[in-house]
């Protein structure tokens, strides 16, 4: 005799379900909750766009001077790391505890001392060419008055009768004097004011470099600890994924602030001994100034370039123009044979790609996103060239 189905119900096509499931699955409904109220999150955040970024603001206040610190940080171990290898080198026999303090009170007074140089050459600088500038009025109304008298000769000729101004050079210099001298609304009043409002953050500033002098004193140690801490939170993949992107972002911003200063030196220095040899006023103060502001990407000499011509234009009108052209060849030189080669190769950045993250950057965030847009760039296209080796497309 045939053995008959066990199935209760009858029904020979349906199968059992398996066991241990149900539905709805709670990690979809765990998941579809979370994307809901981040929906709600997001979406009263942009309706509250004003309160919220008033509110990322004075959170941000609260960690400025750690910011400012890490910054300072950052940029006193660019000298840190090669003066200590010079020190290792050189003073083998030196105790190893003695490595990490000397190294950092050198670099720490290099880098201040070059930003305090830089400030205090360009301020009374600018004072005398101001001065200068004053003085010399009566000279520039006379040179003036010359040569409006020979246009009037060259257009008589051609019965031409041009208007007659006549200039008060006692009454310019009292209103140049005023407009520069004003208690009120005086630009060396407005100037200082401003310098004022600097010193305003001076706290915070002092805070961080304290802050940035801890981190490098125990670079090593924080550097432990928190690399126990992600691994510890996240995932192992994701936690690799992170310290790897970590790492390849302090490697680019060191190449590229490591070869920014060079060119910044390399530009300094050319640009120091050309106004030497043209006669140029203050070439130290302008020359500093333009290293100073070449740090940032492309534009940043043409900044420095313009403060020194309106410097020499104060002083010695006829040599600002001459300025202006042999800072077109620096900029060539700098352009076509400096950059390339010192900052190009550093981040490994197409200069097509330099050229879209400095335009963008400033746009964006001004001076500081010019300053830190090309790293930023360099590090994404790292990423980039990664992802599509990964993908097997290079």
């Amino acid at each position: 005799m045939e053995k008959k189905s066990q199935n209760p119900s009858g029904n020979k096509n349906e199968t059992p379900a398996p066991q241990g499931t149900k539905w709805p699955d709670e990690a979809i409904i765990r998941y579809i909750i979370r994307a809901f109220l981040l929906l709600i999150v997001f979406a009263w955040a942009l309706v509250n766009l004003d309160a919220v970024l008033r509110f990322l603001g004075k959170v941000l206040e609260l960690f400025n001077p750690f910011l400012i610190g890490g910054v300072i940080a950052f940029l006193i171990n660019v000298v840190l790391r090669p003066l200590e290898c010079c020190w290792n080198r050189v003073c083998r026999k030196a105790p190893a505890k003695l490595t990490r303090p000397v190294c950092l009170t050198a670099s720490t007074v290099l880098v201040l001392g070059i930003l305090f140089a830089v400030v205090f050459m360009m301020i009374p600088s600018l004072r005398e060419s101001v001065d200068e500038f004053i003085q010399n009025i009566p000279v520039y109304v006379e040179g003036i008055g010359r040569w409006g008298d020979g246009v009037a000769q060259f257009a008589a000729k051609y019965n031409i009768v041009l208007p007659e101004y006549a200039i008060d050079s006692d009454l310019l210099i009292e209103k140049v004097t005023a407009l520069i001298s004003d208690e009120e609304s005086g630009i060396l009043t407005v100037t200082w004011g401003a310098a004022a409002s600097v010193l305003s953050v001076l706290v915070e500033v002092l805070l961080g470099l304290v802050f940035a002098l801890y981190l490098l004193a125990k670079k090593e140690v924080v550097a432990a600890h928190l690399k126990k801490f992600v691994v510890t939170v996240l995932p192992q993949k994701k936690a690799q994924c992170l310290l790897s992107i970590a790492s390849l972002t302090n490697q680019t911003f060191t190449n590229f602030v490591s070869g920014q200063l060079t060119e910044a030196v390399i530009i300094g220095v050319l640009c120091f001994f050309g106004m030497l040899i043209l006669g140029l006023p203050y070439a130290g103060a302008i020359s500093a100034f333009v290293a100073v502001t070449a740090l940032v990407p492309i534009f940043g000499a043409w900044i420095g370039g313009g403060l020194g011509a309106f410097l020499i234009l104060l002083a010695e009108p006829g040599k600002a123009l001459w300025f202006i052209l042999f800072l077109l060849v620096l900029q060539q030189v700098e352009g076509n044979l400096i950059y390339p080669k010192v900052v190009g190769k550093s981040v490994g950045l197409p200069g097509m790609l330099v050229l879209m993250a400095v335009t963008i950057g400033g746009e964006a965030f001004g001076i500081l996103g010019m300053l830190f847009s090309v790293p930023v760039c360099a590090v994404l296209f790292s990423l980039y060239l990664e992802f599509m080796k990964k993908a097997g497309t290079l």
